[in-house]
């Protein structure tokens, strides 16, 4: 049994209990004379063991590469492996159009340098930036690019291009160069004649050659179209350039090269009517044709002959049979004016290969043409005989005139008409235009040639100059080079057409200033594109001016009407388009529908006084394949371009 001894003992172990409990219901706390429990000091001393330990783990803990786990390793490497690749791909993807643009870059400098007679060196500098493309694109790591899911397709494309274009620069390129060695280019043009010869011995040649860009051109059109944005669209893009290139080439080698001596009148003599027309009197095609003058080629030489003022050259009974239904109810019919469609109304037409029709009707009636095989039309104005003498030199007329690139489109539209009687206009023209010819039959510069093509090009565009030949080929040479002039009939290229005729005998041309403001309404939609138009005629000729200056030049029909713009205007939707939302400010009706050769037109007729102008606005809806921004296609000015401003464009897809 217990001794008293026992009980003593017992009872300090339930007082030692007891205390535990309250320790750990008041733990961390302080006793009563402010000294920390025996369980709060137990666990300080717990805590400093526990920093103690961490502290020892941080010690001893390895650093952070060697804590990797081996697998984590591994995809590191992979991950170094992939950027260092794309790396090395990206940096040869820059190299090959680095090599590419190195390559055009020679031909270019070779042209600014004159470098050209060098064409075997300039050839070796463009075959050494496409071979080293062409190195890399055919390389080990380039080839293992086109095994990778999402740019194979691509980086094989990119090769297909390197490879076509190196083979041209390796072959296409030396067997041109080979045939141009052989041609005596001075040879072409001596003492007033163009000289065939020297391009048809070369003719087999240069055929070889073309087999040879046509071989390249068809590789190139077989590569697909990518999924990559930016490579898809080099390939078009270049796609589009070489096939227009391939098909001039084509076309010159094989279809007009063979045709010079004919074109040259070495196999009979070629005749050509010029038709010296005036934007001061509007016709909707051109002007009125105030002379007609002849150009003849025989054997290589070119030879003008004397213009004739147009009532001697047909007069007025000798007419156009060949004026279609709706131009007869249009022109002739309605007036005020009746077109009589003799020479002087024929560039009327705005479809210029119908005008030649036309004058061609009208020249197999008279003295002149009865017994000559015409064998194209030239529609030339001012505008094209002050080319002419900015490329070839002034021109000093009888009375000491001096007329020069910058003044002699003005003096022959305007200052004649108001100092000098108009009968003595068209001796004037004559004048300049066979001092033009003379000068333009000598022994030319290079770069006078080249400057005077692309002078007539771009007056050709705005219709001061048009050229048509009864020759199906030429006439198809003519009209690639932009030269004829037409309606719109391009849906990709959509144009408006708005044409004038002068209703009031005049020379008020030169002084109704007409300008356009388009307007693309629709960006982001989807769609044809739509534009708002707004066009304006302004009469520029003062009230006071309209009194004093000669009758032939305010007009002499209408005495209320002196000084004014009698316009009857046809507005001609673009191919596949439309035109809607017509409004008229000033002294015009509002446009209504007819038709003119099967097309659907808005006519209208309008009297714009001496200080007074009148602004036509209307919406246009393009077809949906239009390519290209809207453009306008009218009558041409007094300016060698016209008044076309854009406020606002959509990016076109």
């Amino acid at each position: 049994m217990p001794t008293h001894d026992d009980d003593e003992h017992m009872d300090e172990h339930v007082n030692e209990a007891a205390q535990d409990g309250a320790a750990v219901n008041d733990a961390g706390t302080d006793t009563v004379d402010g000294s920390q429990s025996p369980v709060a000091q137990s666990q300080a001393v717990d805590a400093a063991d526990a920093d103690e330990t961490e502290a020892a783990d941080e010690t001893d803990k390895p650093v952070w590469y060697r804590r990797i786990r081996w697998w984590g390793w591994i995809l590191i490497a992979i991950a170094a492996v992939i950027v260092v690749f794309f790396g090395a791909v990206g940096t040869q993807a820059l190299l090959v159009k680095q090599h590419e643009e190195a390559a055009i870059a020679v031909v270019k400098d070779a042209v600014k340098q004159n470098r050209l007679n060098d064409l075997d060196g300039v050839i070796a500098d463009v075959q050494k930036e496409t071979r080293a493309a062409k190195d890399i694109t055919n390389g080990g790591l380039w080839s293992f690019t086109e095994k990778i899911p999402g740019i194979k397709g691509s980086m094989r494309v990119v090769r297909m291009m390197t490879d076509v274009v190196d083979d041209m620069a390796q072959d296409t390129a030396p067997k041109y160069a080979d045939a141009v060695k052989q041609i005596d280019v001075k040879s072409i043009y001596k003492d007033g004649h163009v000289n065939a010869e020297p391009i048809l011995k070369a003719l087999p040649e240069l055929e070889t050659a073309a087999r040879s860009l046509q071989r390249n051109t068809e590789a190139f059109d077989k590569i697909p179209v990518p999924r990559i944005g930016i490579v898809a669209d080099t390939l078009i893009d270049s796609r589009t350039q070489l096939d227009a290139i391939n098909m001039y080439v084509q076309d010159g080698t094989f279809e007009y090269a063979p045709k010079l001596p004919e074109w040259l009148g070495y196999k009979g003599k070629q005749t050509y009517a010029v038709l010296a027309t005036t934007p001061a009197e509007m016709r909707g095609g051109g002007g009125l044709i105030g002379a007609v003058g002849t150009v003849t080629i025989t054997d290589g030489a070119i030879k003008i002959g004397d213009f004739v003022n147009n009532l001697k050259f047909g007069g007025k009974d000798i007419t156009a049979t060949n004026v279609t239904t709706d131009e007869w109810l249009l022109y002739q019919q309605q007036g005020p004016l009746h077109l009589s469609y003799d020479v002087r109304d024929i560039a009327n037409s705005p479809d210029n290969a119908h005008a030649a029709d036309m004058f061609k009707d009208i020249w197999e009636r008279t003295e002149t043409g009865k017994d000559t095989e015409l064998n194209g039309v030239v529609f030339a104005d001012p505008l094209v005989v002050q080319a002419l003498v900015r490329v070839l030199g002034d021109v000093t007329l009888p009375d000491g005139t001096v007329l020069n690139g910058s003044n002699t489109a003005d003096f022959l539209i305007n200052t004649a008409y108001r100092e000098y009687d108009y009968r003595e206009t068209d001796a004037m023209f004559s004048t300049v235009a066979e001092a033009c010819v003379k000068r333009l039959m000598g022994d030319l510069q290079k770069g006078k040639i080249v400057s005077l093509a692309s002078q007539m090009i771009e007056l050709g565009k705005n219709r001061h100059l048009s050229v048509y030949s009864f020759d199906p080929t030429l006439e198809k040479l003519f009209s690639d080079m932009e030269l004829t002039s037409t309606l719109p009939i391009d849906e990709t290229e959509p144009e408006v057409g708005i044409y004038f005729t002068e209703n009031n005998p005049s020379k008020m041309g030169w002084y109704l200033k007409r300008s356009t403001t388009i307007t693309q309404l629709d960006c982001g939609e989807q769609g044809p594109a739509k534009y708002h138009v707004t066009y304006t005629i302004k009469n520029t000729m003062t009230k006071e001016e309209s009194m004093t200056l000669p009758e032939y030049l305010t007009g002499m029909s209408y005495a209320q009407s002196k000084g004014a713009g009698m316009e009857r205007i046809v507005f001609m939707p673009p191919a596949g388009g439309a035109i809607s939302n017509f409004e008229v400010t000033g002294n015009s009706g509002t446009p209504v529908a007819d038709s003119l050769n099967s097309r659907l037109i808005y006519t209208t007729l309008t009297q714009v006084q001496p200080e007074s102008e009148v602004t036509y606005s209307f919406d246009v809806t393009v077809s949906p394949y239009a390519m290209q921004k809207l453009g306008i296609d009218e009558t041409p000015t007094t300016s060698e371009k016209p008044s076309v401003t854009y406020t606002k464009l959509c990016r076109v897809e």
